[in-house]
């Protein structure tokens, strides 16, 4: 005998296709609890696990003395690495008016151009022992430090967050390369080095996963404790030196990491 789907779970489906139907709009609040108890819709306890599901999916967030309101839904990211890194450095071969109408955030999210807003602060910082040590330099080392975050145009919350690190020497061989307000720089991270002379030959990445500290937490627009997913970035140049670093933080709810590995055939087949 077919089992029957548990009722709090027909009530999260209930309600998680009116908020698709836009039934309810980012902001509304959902029915008290105790209103859908009334309405014998079931138990305090089967209506908390239904808006617990909800909450958990992503679509609301319940605040203590706030009842449980519907979430603003923000694009997601499909990041196909393979294809993106060698999108990206053949954009830098192309005529400017080119470069300045893309960008990779749009590729990733399908947003279009006028639709995504770069955010840019650089600083100067002095490298510690993990970034000496990737970038083979000694401890000390004077480095660029730029912090990027896009976000749709006016909105507060961040779709990601990116430290990215270059060796100051390296970088002030331009020094438009220091200067944040020329950011979104047209063809990204590949154009800027190809102006000092450097082609990023390739790209490691290293994947993990943590929760959210509070900071990242309210910058990206997720409840407390949601998992992120973090990608260290490695780029090498064609002279096998480290010339640039990211650090990358992306809320886990919105984020799909892609890959095709090409395989070898075997022999005769």
């Amino acid at each position: 005998m077919a089992s029957r789907t548990p009722k709090w779970r027909e009530i999260a489906e209930t309600f998680a296709q009116k908020i698709r139907d836009r039934e309810y709009l980012p902001g509304d609040q959902l029915p008290q609890i105790r209103e859908l108890v009334s309405q014998g819709l079931g138990s305090k306890t089967t209506i908390m696990a239904a808006y617990r599901s909800l909450e958990t999916e992503g679509l609301v967030v319940t605040a203590r003395g706030h009842g449980t309101r519907v979430r603003r839904q923000y694009p997601r990211q499909v990041r196909r690495h393979q294809t993106r890194y060698g999108w990206e450095k053949a954009l830098a071969l192309k005529p400017e008016v080119e470069r300045r109408g893309n960008g990779v955030v749009e590729q990733d999210t399908g947003l279009a151009h006028e639709q995504v807003e770069c955010h840019a602060e650089f600083n100067t910082v002095p490298a510690d022992d993990r970034l000496a040590q990737r970038f083979g330099v000694p401890p000390g080392t004077l480095m660029l430090h730029r912090q990027y975050w896009h976000s749709v145009p006016g909105d507060p919350i961040a779709l990601s967050l990116i430290d990215s690190y270059l060796v100051h020497e390296v970088a002030s061989r331009n020094p438009d390369l220091l200067d944040s307000s020329l950011e979104p720089w047209p063809g990204g991270t590949h154009h800027q080095l190809s102006t000092i002379g450097i082609e990023i030959d390739q790209i490691q990445d290293d994947i993990s996963t943590r929760l959210a500290t509070l900071h990242e937490s309210q910058h990206l627009g997720i409840p407390n404790g949601s998992p992120v997913i973090l990608l260290d970035k490695t780029s090498v140049s064609t002279d096998a030196e480290v010339v640039e670093f990211s650090h990358v933080v992306l809320p886990g709810e919105r984020t799909e990491i892609s890959y095709t590995v090409p395989l070898e055939r075997w022999p005769g087949r």
